[in-house]
Order: structure tokens, then sequence, then C-alpha cells
């Protein structure tokens, strides 16, 4: 018996609240691991038009991390 392990990549934005009366959104990537079809963990990772260092090496780590896991399959 074989296991489905999917790694999937989505763009997104999250909305945040400011003050009540003002709404912020941020720029992201989704990183979710699917299980035979079921979401088991969705990691998202702010991307600006900017990004630092240390986000894109939060970005890899997110990647690395999930593509290790789908590899895991039985």
């Amino acid at each position: 018996m074989s296991s489905d392990r999917v790694v999937q990549l989505h763009w997104e934005s999250r909305q945040v609240a400011a003050d009540g009366r003002c709404t912020l959104s941020y720029p992201g990537i989704a990183v979710i691991r699917r299980h035979d079809g079921e979401v088991v963990d969705r990691t998202w990772v702010p991307v600006g038009d900017e990004p630092s260092f240390s986000d894109d090496e939060a970005l890899i780590a997110a990647l690395h991390a999930a593509w290790r896991w789908s590899g895991r399959a039985a």
C-alpha cells in the first residue's frame, strides 16, 4: 500500500485588522502538505516587495521541510 503525500504552493494574502477601522493586507506563499487528499499542515510565509535574507531563508526552510516530508511516503 502506498501513501500519497503532496506539497502545494499557493500565493495568498492575509488580512490583518490594524486598529478596528483599518485592514492591512500581506502577500505570502502558503506551503500546504496533503496526505491522501487531506490537508495535514499549512505554513504561510510572508513575501514582500523587498525580501530580506531572513525572509528568503524562512521560505527555503519551509519548502525544504515540506519536500523532505513528501519523500517519506511508504
